[in-house]
């Protein structure tokens, strides 16, 4: 299987509304935002509802995507920044106490062109969890078919399988 080419990708979640948009209006202006900042959007999966995590069934379900992208700079450093201020226009709020609280919109950079970067207090390339997420997985596989983990060289559709295999899911629908 041919190796898909080095790529910049940025995963999208939201689920909670701002004034009067739903989560999949904030991440199409947050796409609109990002590429104000003079990175281009090159591709862009579907939207995908995910369960919140970790289970509750008091939270709202996630929309859920991935994007590639070509950057102003070749600075993860500096896309990485432009991302949390695009965050912070859409109202999200980080809260010390609770990783996993609702966000009106969450966007982290999944892959900087193959970069490993490990225990870094700022930034941790590739994404440490997206092996765990089938809401990054299946839209990631979507638009990059042949990607492979930078760390493990394992494919894409294998970490899937192995995520679909332990049950351990989103159940992730796909909205279009």
């Amino acid at each position: 299987m041919p190796v898909e080419p080095s790529g910049i990708y940025v995963g999208l979640g939201s689920n909670l509304g701002l004034d009067a948009k739903i989560p999949r209006d904030i991440l199409h202006e947050a796409l609109v935002l990002l590429s104000q900042t003079g990175d281009s959007v090159t591709h862009l999966s579907s939207f995908w509802s995910t369960k919140a995590w970790p289970p509750n069934l008091s939270k709202p379900d996630y929309v859920n995507a991935v994007c590639r992208v070509e950057p102003q700079d070749q600075d993860p450093l500096a896309l990485l920044q432009r991302c949390q201020e695009i965050e912070a226009r859409m109202n999200r709020v980080r809260s010390p106490d609770d990783r996993w609280a609702n966000r009106t919109l969450d966007l982290d950079i999944i892959d900087y062109n193959g970069i490993v970067s490990a225990d870094c207090s700022v930034i941790t390339l590739p994404h440490p969890r997206l092996a765990e997420r089938d809401f990054v997985l299946l839209p990631l596989l979507e638009i990059a078919p042949n990607w492979r983990h930078p760390v493990t060289g394992i494919a894409g559709t294998d970490l899937l399988a192995t995520l679909q295999e332990s049950e351990n899911l989103n159940n992730c629908v796909r909205l279009d």
